[in-house]
This record gives structure tokens, sequence and C-alpha cells, in this order.
């Protein structure tokens, strides 16, 4: 995955090391409507399972928070549905996508 550079020069990306490594990353994208994007998390595949995506979801939270962002949205695969849930956002819609369908997930973020 390519990360696009002005997502890098503003400070919207959070990297997960692992023994020194980059093990993850996740993105937080402020909205005009006073919300924030989650692009991610994305973990190394053989580190899948080890908590890693769980924790980047939690920076990304913070991080949202600290933007001032009244809610966090993320658009889960039905894959990644339970993960989501699992961090606390719930289903909002459902959308047909160029990837395949998505169910836009959001989580209330409380101060």
């Amino acid at each position: 995955m390519t990360l696009p550079a002005d997502h890098i020069a503003a400070g919207l990306v959070v990297v997960f090391e692992h023994w020194g490594e980059a093990a993850g990353f996740v993105v937080v994208v402020p909205r005009e409507d006073g919300k924030a994007d989650l692009d991610g998390p994305f973990v190394e595949p053989d580190l899948w399972r080890g908590g890693i995506g769980r924790k980047l979801v939690d920076e990304a939270v913070q991080f949202a928070m600290a933007l001032e962002a009244a809610e966090l949205l993320a658009s889960a695969s039905p894959r990644a549905q339970p993960f989501y849930a699992k961090c606390g956002f719930v289903p909002m819609e459902k959308l047909d996508t160029t990837h395949g369908p998505v169910t836009v997930m959001s989580r209330t973020l409380i101060y």
C-alpha cells in the first residue's frame, strides 16, 4: 500500500513498529463536517491477529479526538465488519464500491 504524500506531510499517519520495523499503519483524515475518516488499519499479514490492528484503531481514536472530531468513520468490507464492531464501531449504511460492498461504520468520540 502506498500512502499519499500529503497525508504523510500533514502528519495524519500513525505507524506501529514491531522490533524496530514498521509493522502497520493507520491514517486519520479530518473532514469539513467535524468528523474524521479512518483509513486502515493496515498490518503486515504475518503479524495479523496479534493485537496490532486494535492498537492502531485505539491510537486513531485518540488522534481523532485530538483533532476534535465528533465521530470516526470507517468503510468496512464484510470481512472487516466484526473487527470494527469489536473496536466500538456501529454500522450506518451499506455502499457498493468499485472494490465491492462496504458498510460505513461509525464510532462516536466522547471527550
